[in-house]
């Protein structure tokens, strides 16, 4: 069903995307498909239960999850639509993650290291903002949707950390900021993005379960911006 979905959205796009084109040839040569290239840094991935108090018997240091900063690629288009555009494309995110289990009552100690890979589409509907002041916005507001391709790498430093599963696909709801104020020559330009994105569990285990509200996946993630 997900990867029916995955193909309808696609499709849709490809349309869109199509009939931008037509628009931007016969209309205006302003409305043109502009291009992206960014890179920054990233917090977040798999999003942990908090909340001890639904965990039977466990105290409130019994688990705890901790995030390096990681990092972020992604190449992007931006389609015209009327006085906005869809931006989609292709990202690439990385994080390590380390879960600490010290819960002598249910039989949980040691800690175990998670190396979480992303492939992520994103499709958002994006909205310029202060379009006197620079054309196609100063600023450019975007919310729409993201799927995910997780790929992990997972070791356990305790044999009494018992079983867990992980899901290879994850998907949810994301809003951003971008901005390309900086004009390099040569139809280049250079600028800063700010992404979020709250989404289904990626990750599930004693402390993560799947009707715990908390437990899913997310992310910040910001950088800079090449525009040609």
């Amino acid at each position: 069903m997900q990867k029916n979905y995955l193909v309808t959205l696609l499709t849709s796009l490809l349309v869109i995307g199509a009939c931008s084109n037509k628009t931007t040839t016969s209309n205006s040569t302003k409305q043109q498909i502009r291009y992206r290239i960014q890179a920054g840094a990233n917090k977040g991935g798999i999003t942990e239960n908090t909340n001890l108090k639904l965990v039977e018997g466990a105290s409130i240091d019994a688990y705890s999850g901790a995030t390096r900063t990681g990092i972020n690629v992604g190449a992007r288009a931006i389609i015209p639509l009327k006085r906005n555009s869809i931006e989609t494309g292709l990202d690439y995110m990385h994080n390590n993650q380390t879960f600490t289990y010290s819960d002598v009552t249910n039989g949980y100690e040691g800690t175990r290291k998670v190396n979480l890979s992303q492939i992520m589409l994103p499709v958002t509907y994006s909205i310029p903002l202060f379009r006197k002041r620079l054309e196609g916005g100063l600023f450019q507001v975007k919310l729409g949707y993201l799927a995910q391709i997780n790929i992990y790498g997972i070791k356990s430093s305790n044999a009494t950390l018992r079983k867990y599963s992980t899901k290879s696909f994850t998907n949810g709801f994301t809003v951003g900021i971008s901005s390309t104020p900086i004009t390099l020559g040569s139809g280049l330009k250079l600028g800063f993005y700010i992404d979020g994105y709250r989404g289904t569990q990626a990750y599930e285990d004693f402390y993560n379960r799947s009707e715990f509200e908390t437990a899913g996946t997310s992310f910040m993630k910001y950088g800079i911006i090449l525009e040609f």
